[in-house]
């Protein structure tokens, strides 16, 4: 299970106690933003404490290429260089050893090849969550029209794909806060998605170890 935060964080609570009760280990991926704000500081002391992988996700969520035309850059190395700096010394400030870090999420879930060359170059390889899946599609809200996905449909469509092709080694996306306009949000059947998966015999791990 992986977690992304920026600007929004109102479901981090739920996920937390959620992966504590059920004993699992998520990876989370914030922003500097993120880590910069008074209000989610308790979240990230409460990943930290819970012995969860806390890694980068960009210094200031930059789109680093178009949504059309995705080997567009809209930005350039040296500003992508540094945003991402900025992100790994937010994540230094907390204690956590950047050196050790390898694996990072791009903002957006977004990214190119030459934006992976760059992140590589810093010694981060890019992960996103597997395609397939329409978790991430929890950010959509009503009045984005055909794009919304509402909980219950994002939910079938995961146990359909999962009867299907299985889900192992699969990344599922959870967004740790949403655009207040979806009312129904997918933390809250983080719960439910976990032991279902136990059910049915599956085992969380963290990124650095599902990837080994």
């Amino acid at each position: 299970m992986v977690f992304t935060g920026h600007d929004l964080s109102e479901g981090t609570p739920t996920i937390l106690n959620s992966l504590k009760l059920n004993h699992v280990k998520g990876s989370f991926f914030l922003t500097g933003d993120y880590m910069r704000n008074p209000a989610f500081k308790p979240y990230v002391q409460q990943m930290l404490h819970d012995g969860h992988m806390v890694s980068g996700h960009s210094d200031k969520h930059l789109l680093v290429s178009d949504w059309t035309h995705r080997d567009k850059l809209l930005v350039g190395q040296d500003s992508f260089v540094s945003d991402l700096s900025n992100n790994l010394r937010e994540l230094e400030a907390l204690g956590i050893h950047t050196d050790h870090l390898r694996y990072y999420i791009p903002s957006y879930e977004w990214y190119n090849r030459q934006t992976v060359a760059w992140a590589k170059d810093m010694g981060l390889l890019s992960v996103n969550y597997t395609p397939g899946l329409r978790t991430a599609a929890d950010y959509t809200y009503p009045e984005m029209g055909k794009r919304y996905l509402s909980s219950v449909a994002i939910m079938e469509q995961l146990w359909s794909y999962e009867s299907r092709f299985g889900l192992r080694g699969f990344l599922i996306l959870i967004h740790m806060g949403t655009d207040p306009r979806r009312q129904d949000k997918l933390y809250h059947h983080l719960d439910d998605i976990i032991k279902r998966l136990k059910e049915k015999g599956y085992r969380f791990v963290d990124v650095p170890d599902l990837m080994k």
